[in-house]
């Protein structure tokens, strides 16, 4: 299992969850007792008052992004490691083109240049779509539609590279590929991590489930217009 083989990083893992939850105990506790009485003093702050919340709420992907920096990566190649996924995506991948190619690891452009430019792409989408959690009660849904497909993305980069796609053309080709089963997967990533809270929890259980994604979408009979897209767009397979 993940604890018996990565007992290091689940206690980093536990560090950090406790962080992000103080983090954001401590923002919905000044919204609630210093910023909403300010407004709710003057005039026009008293209708504004009550989206304090949802300030919070858009607050969130900022926080994760600084708790979480650093952590998601090597947790997903390692949940891949302990499930057996890895080597199932590396035989689903060598099947399709008959050849005997290892885990590719990323160069140093790749890892310190377009892995950030996709992750800063990622939370630049987050951040735009997250505006829409100022609208009550369905803005979270509203951001989780137009973010989920990049968040997804985001969390399966390095081992999406591992398995031979490597740089941002054959990924985004792939994303294309599968794009709906990208699409649904981020969705409800997304939603789930706006349950105030226990969010920061929700995020690291998405990080693991992507690794299961990942091998669902990669180890099955991708159907013909997906290969024929991925193939068109982004060169040929692993």
């Amino acid at each position: 299992s993940l604890l018996q083989s990565q007992p290091g990083m689940m206690l980093n893992m536990i560090i950090r969850v406790a962080l992000a939850v103080a983090l954001m105990i401590n923002i919905d506790a000044f919204l609630k007792l210093v910023v909403t009485p300010i407004l709710a003093a003057s005039i026009i702050g008293a209708i504004a008052a009550p989206f304090t919340f949802f300030v919070g709420q858009a607050l969130q992907p900022i926080v994760y992004s600084i708790c979480f920096y650093g952590f998601d990566d090597p947790f997903v190649v390692a949940a891949l490691e302990a499930t057996g996924g890895k080597e199932r995506l590396l035989l689903a991948a060598n099947a399709n083109t008959g050849g005997e190619e290892e885990w590719h690891e990323m160069g140093f452009f790749d890892k310190y240049f377009t892995r950030w430019c996709i992750k800063t792409a990622a939370g630049f989408i987050v951040g735009f779509a997250g505006l829409a959690s100022a609208i009550p009660l369905v803005g979270s849904v509203f951001t989780a539609l137009l973010a989920g497909w990049a968040v997804a993305w985001d969390m399966v980069y390095v081992p999406l590279a591992g398995i031979g796609r490597v740089g941002i053309l054959r990924q985004g080709a792939s994303v294309l590929a599968h794009f709906w089963e990208y699409y649904w997967f981020g969705f409800w990533a997304v939603l789930i991590e706006e349950i105030p809270i226990v969010g920061p929890v929700c995020h690291v259980y998405n990080v693991y489930s992507a690794a299961f994604f990942l091998e669902r979408v990669y180890t099955k009979n991708e159907n013909k217009l997906a290969s024929a897209v991925e193939g068109l767009l982004g060169g040929k397979e692993l």
